[in-house]
């Protein structure tokens, strides 16, 4: 594989977050991670929509937890990621999907023809990256959406709780995106269509206590101007048209 390229490496040897032998466990296991995961899968499953005869593409699909959810509803579901050892534990989470499958691959190279899926998605993954490595990613998965074709961004926002990501930011603690530089990697040939938040930053410890009332109550984030300042930001883009001439 290309090394010249930005990548974050995750395998079974690495000692911190990048480990992916408990990644699951240390991840998505505890209540307070299955009340977030829930929230952002609402958002993102929301702006996805039905996938009933389509195909959807999840770049930097990590285990699968995106892929798992989408496998069961798509005519075909396929997922990509630079980790072999992610695409492992992801593979066999789709073991007993037939319509489904996972690809090594670089998310800007990716090994598929243009205009081939419906959907394109990439979930918890591009903040770990620099801007100009994210905006040459989404290039990518614009290329391989049809027309029409939908893509799905999760962003880590710069902005979440008004004043806490911004000294996030400046403090170095966490790599948040200004609304600036969204737009920026996003690029100017597609229409944003929504903009939607998920997890209301600080009060969601409190709310993940009681989640038959807040998991739906978070749902308010999906508008303006809540989304702009929940912890995570979801963006809903819709590839042009071919022009008839």
């Amino acid at each position: 594989m290309n090394t010249d390229l930005e990548v974050v490496r995750y395998d079974d040897s690495q000692t911190d977050y990048r480990n992916v032998a408990n990644y699951d466990d240390v991840r998505y296991s505890k209540p307070a991670d299955i009340y977030k995961k829930q929230v952002t899968e609402n958002a993102y499953r929301k702006l996805v929509g039905p996938l009933e005869g389509k195909r959807i593409l999840d770049v930097g699909c990590g285990t699968g937890r995106g892929l798992a959810d989408f496998a069961g509803r798509a005519h075909l579901a396929i997922g990509a990621d630079a980790s072999h050892e992610m695409l492992l534990r992801a593979a066999q989470k789709m073991a007993s999907q037939p319509a489904s499958g996972v690809v090594r691959s670089y998310a800007q190279h990716l090994p598929f023809p243009s205009a081939y899926f419906d959907v394109v998605t990439a979930l918890n993954f591009l903040h770990l990256f620099s801007l100009n490595a994210q905006r040459d990613m989404i290039t990518e998965m614009k290329r391989v959406a049809k027309p029409d074709g939908a893509l799905v961004l999760e962003f880590d926002n710069a902005l979440h709780g008004v004043v806490v990501g911004p000294y996030k930011r400046w403090a170095g603690k966490e790599r948040g995106s200004m609304p600036k530089e969204i737009r920026y990697v996003i690029g100017p040939d597609c229409r944003v269509t929504h903009v939607y938040g998920a997890v209301f930053p600080v009060v969601w410890r409190f709310f993940r206590r009681f989640p038959r009332i807040f998991i739906p109550f978070e749902k308010i984030a999906y508008y303006a101007p809540i989304n702009r300042i929940s912890h995570r930001v979801f963006y809903r883009l819709v590839k042009p048209p071919v022009a008839r001439h």
